[in-house]
């Protein structure tokens, strides 16, 4: 049967009892509804879906082919209609109750219901629904708008990195080199005990550990080119000031030396045990002949001083025999 277009919000009641139906649509003609249909069953109420989409769906949950909460699963706001549905019930069953409410009922009113109540419970769904759909497109547009920051911020910090970096190889390649190889190998590193999703940050965090090296005297610089433990700390301090809140994972990076509860969140302190475990090994292989044995020994030794054997096992196995010669 073809239905006249009604202005104002369009409802269908699913409802097998004519009594009750009866009483809800005076209801809703009371407070102003006027596109009023009414399903008996289940079966109807999906015939007419499929030429009409109402604005709210008034639910009962108690149908002859059909249980109401399979309707509301998918006619509900979290199912795929997104409908907002005010389920009217004589259920007692709490747990049917609550499991109306968990798949997507916007409100519950009770058999017997007083007509004004339900009419002004139909219009607050209605708002209700507006309002989360409105929060919703907000959320969703601060978020895209979060990520294009967050993207151009990135960017920002990697040119940065990659401006320090390049400053650091002028006035030493020796350092620049071993950073750019411990940012490789912290992110080689990284993938291989499953971070894959936060490598690349923790790559770039590790190539900012000798940033301070820019602001050493010539004789400190040569010190810790030769990994002279005053001199690294000196370096340390130094980046940490350059790096600051610029650059979290880089700071962190930069102070591997310094006892993990130091460090604040976990993630930092995975920087710093990644940086530690890389930097050991590309320090003692450094040289006029890259000496990956020497770099696996000193790695190897240096469990016994603090770091992390789990991390030395899986740099041995899966990077040591992947690591490039010097540049």
């Amino acid at each position: 049967m073809d239905h006249p277009a009604v202005p104002g919000p369009r409802v269908l009641v699913v409802e097998d009892d004519q009594v009750q139906a009866f009483l809800v649509r005076e209801a809703l003609a009371g407070s102003g509804f006027a596109d009023v249909r009414i399903a008996a069953t289940a079966h109807e109420a999906g015939t007419m879906l499929d030429a009409w989409t109402p604005d709210l769906l008034i639910l009962d949950l108690g149908l002859p082919d059909g249980d109401g909460l399979s309707i509301l699963e998918v006619m509900g706001t979290g199912g795929e209609l997104g409908i907002p549905v005010l389920v009217v019930t004589a259920e007692s069953d709490p747990e049917r109750r609550v499991r109306a409410l968990e798949l997507g009922a916007t409100d519950l009113v009770t058999k017997p219901f007083n007509l004004l109540e339900l009419g002004v419970r139909a219009k607050r769904a209605l708002r209700t629904h507006d309002h989360l759909q409105a929060a919703d497109v907000l959320a969703r547009s601060l978020a895209l708008e979060l990520a294009e920051l967050s993207e151009e911020l990135e960017l920002n910090h990697a040119m940065a990195v990659d401006v320090l970096l390049s400053a650091l190889s002028l006035r030493s390649p020796a350092l620049g080199t071993r950073a750019r190889r411990v940012s490789r190998s912290v992110h080689q590193l990284a993938v291989a005990v499953h971070l894959d999703d936060v490598a690349a940050h923790l790559g770039q965090g590790a190539a900012c550990h000798e940033i301070g090296a820019l602001t050493l005297s010539d004789r400190d610089l040569a010190a810790l080119v030769d990994d002279d433990p005053a001199a690294g700390a000196a370096c340390a301090i130094a980046s940490s000031m350059i790096l600051a809140d610029r650059h979290v994972l880089g700071a962190a990076a930069s102070q591997f030396r310094a006892p993990a509860d130091q460090f604040d969140r976990q993630v930092q302190r995975l920087a710093a045990q990644l940086t530690a475990v890389c930097h050991t090994f590309h320090a003692a292989a450094q040289g006029a002949t890259f000496d990956a044995t020497r770099g696996a020994a000193a790695v190897t030794s240096g469990v016994d001083s603090g770091l992390d054997p789990n991390l030395a096992d899986a740099f041995l196995e899966v990077c040591v025999p992947a690591t490039p010669p010097l540049d």
